[in-house]
């Protein structure tokens, strides 16, 4: 009867830690808003990656741990791969689709890794499960309804955007597993600053044909988008993810859409209305059912 109690102290520790990161990658659409008029958005993925490098590299320094690169780690490779591809379908998917539907496509994520545990990693899946994920789908469509918007060629825009989906529930489940394999902190920093490091060098041929000269303001706004957004908040999850169930880490990366809309009313004067805050109550209900078999 002990070892539920001796874990519950654990796993709310790493939610906490998750919705850190999921406030922080809501701020996300917020700072690249100022970018987009004068940068290109592969110009943006790929400056972003390079200081969010530089940023958990520092963090590494200051902790005197060395740094190291795990080239060999299947996990490792897999995430740097899906993080690739998720970069190119999901700015590509963009030029052709409105942001709410690649918003809301782009988190069909936790669907795919609910397919992947069931089929390929044989992790029994609940009808907790099942209905956590559907809640936090839903919870995403209702916070980006009134954004809906076609334009240009939205089916193959859409189409891309689920590939974003898919190539992203691949990041989400080889990070976590790899997380709840690891043992310190300065293992967790080294495996998302070598993810970092390698996604921006195999992106860097691509964004080398838009490239355009950032003003002062949009370099500041680089850096805060490098720093806060991507270091600050990938490590923040990957705390998260070392403490709780992959499919919790998953839904806790949906919840970024929660503190996307919240920041956008903030900062950009967006209106909040009842069935996005109905879609933000089911995100983050679906986060605490997913926790709910395993507390108690």
């Amino acid at each position: 009867m002990s070892e539920p109690s001796s874990k519950q102290p654990l796993l709310q520790n790493g939610l906490v830690l998750g919705f850190l990161a999921a406030f922080l990658w809501g701020t996300h659409s917020v700072i690249v808003r100022y970018l987009t008029s004068d940068l290109g958005g592969l110009q943006i993925a790929v400056t972003r990656l390079f200081i969010a490098a530089l940023a958990i590299y520092c963090m590494l320094r200051i902790m005197r741990v060395s740094v190291s690169i795990r080239l060999r780690d299947w996990n490792f490779r897999l995430a740097v791969l899906s993080t690739v591809v998720n970069y190119i379908l999901f700015h590509i998917g963009l030029e052709h689709t409105g942001a709410a539907n690649a918003m809301v496509l782009e988190n069909t994520a936790p669907f795919f890794v609910l397919v992947f545990l069931y089929f390929f990693a044989d992790t029994p899946v609940t009808r907790t499960d099942v209905l956590a994920t559907g809640l936090a789908i839903l919870g995403v469509f209702l916070t980006v309804y009134q954004d809906f918007q076609g334009g240009g060629e939205p089916l193959f825009g859409d189409l891309l955007e689920i590939g974003a989906g898919l190539s992203w529930a691949v990041f989400l489940i080889s990070s976590s597993r790899a997380m709840q394999n690891s043992e310190s902190t300065g293992e967790r920093l080294n495996f998302l600053f070598g993810i970092f490091l390698c996604s921006g060098v195999l992106l860097l041929p691509l964004a080398a044909f838009s490239l355009q000269v950032p003003t002062t303001n949009d370099v500041v706004f680089l850096i805060l988008l490098g720093v806060l957004p991507t270091a600050l908040a990938y490590y923040l999850w990957y705390e998260a993810a070392a403490r709780v169930s992959t499919l919790t880490a998953t839904l806790m990366f949906a919840a970024s859409v929660v503190f996307t809309f919240i920041n956008s009313a903030l900062f950009l004067g967006a209106a909040i209305t009842p069935i996005a805050a109905l879609g933000a109550v089911l995100i983050v209900a679906a986060v605490f059912l997913t926790t709910k078999a395993k507390s108690d």
